[in-house]
């Protein structure tokens, strides 16, 4: 009896260390940034401490190590080049801004090796599976204010490329709605 009440408790404290070292006391967490974008580097900052400092353990049973690194995201292999090297340490997650030269080879890379992408930028057309969006679409909000109010005619301000490129989405979609009007500006 003795030598099975030796074997159990061998047994269970050895499931228990197991089970101990899969949930570990850090979590690396990559950040890629536009050079110059300051409010987000000094937000992304601010609430890794905050988790880290958190007086609740139950809140934060863990650390958050981040790996930051700044980029040109008009150069697509300095773009690729950062995405590796944060793959390469071992990053739970990756926060980052993209921009439309950037966006497909941050979101493919994601997910073709599973890696979460959590971004403030506005949000894809196309879904992927891991990518979080912290900005909602416009679009279901915009076409149901002109289904809803029966609207044939709206004016449609945008100051960049990204601007453009979400107007013609809403143009292509917008025929549902047989709109007689369009009045389009484009703010310099």
């Amino acid at each position: 009896m003795r030598i099975i009440c030796r074997q159990i408790v061998l047994l269970f404290s050895g499931f228990w260390g197991l089970a101990m070292g899969a949930f570990p006391s850090s979590v690396q967490i990559g950040g890629l940034f536009i050079r110059n974008t300051d409010q987000e580097y000094t937000a992304f900052r601010l609430a890794i401490f905050l988790h880290n400092t958190s007086p609740n353990a139950s809140e934060a049973p863990f650390n958050l190590v981040p790996h930051v690194d700044n980029i040109e995201t008009a150069n697509s292999f300095a773009v690729t080049n950062a995405f590796c090297s944060q793959y390469s340490r071992g990053v739970f997650a990756i926060f980052g801004l993209y921009d439309k030269r950037s966006v497909h080879t941050l979101t493919s890379f994601c997910s073709a090796l599973h890696i979460s992408l959590i971004t403030p930028s506005f949000p894809t057309e196309g879904e992927s599976q891991f990518v979080l969006q912290l900005r909602p679409s416009l679009r279901g909000a915009l076409l149901s204010l002109l289904d809803h109010y029966e609207w044939n005619c709206f004016v449609f301000l945008y100051d960049t490329d990204r601007g453009k490129l979400q107007f013609h989405i809403y143009i292509n979609k917008t025929q549902i709605f047989n709109l007689k009007w369009l009045c389009i500006t484009y703010v310099i």
